[in-house]
């Protein structure tokens, strides 16, 4: 099961590019590099696993979740993350 990366396009590529110069933190960078190599040159997701490197089942979910929620959802792991990390510091502070 090596297809090529077929990408929705949600984004232009240049708002991708612009998306992974703004991205704050390094696995955020890997993703968007995913979905800007399937887009500017589709081929075996095998070949772009080992070019990003990542695992190609990560890049296969990468682009499916690229292609089916949108660009929103790299936004919404950060947000979840410091969420939650809030969530933990306030139920520290009450235990005190």
């Amino acid at each position: 099961m090596n297809g090529t990366a077929g990408v929705a396009h949600h984004l232009s590529l240049d708002e991708v590019r612009m998306k992974m110069r703004m991205c704050g933190g390094f696995f955020a960078l890997q993703k968007w590099l995913v979905i800007y190599n399937a887009m500017v040159d589709p081929r075996p997701l095998s070949e772009i696993a080992v070019h990003t490197g990542l695992a190609e089942g990560t890049v296969r979910r990468i682009i499916a979740e690229y292609n089916s929620t949108g660009p929103g959802f790299l936004e919404e792991g950060r947000k979840a993350r410091v969420n939650v990390g809030k969530v933990r510091e306030q139920g520290k502070r009450a235990s005190l």
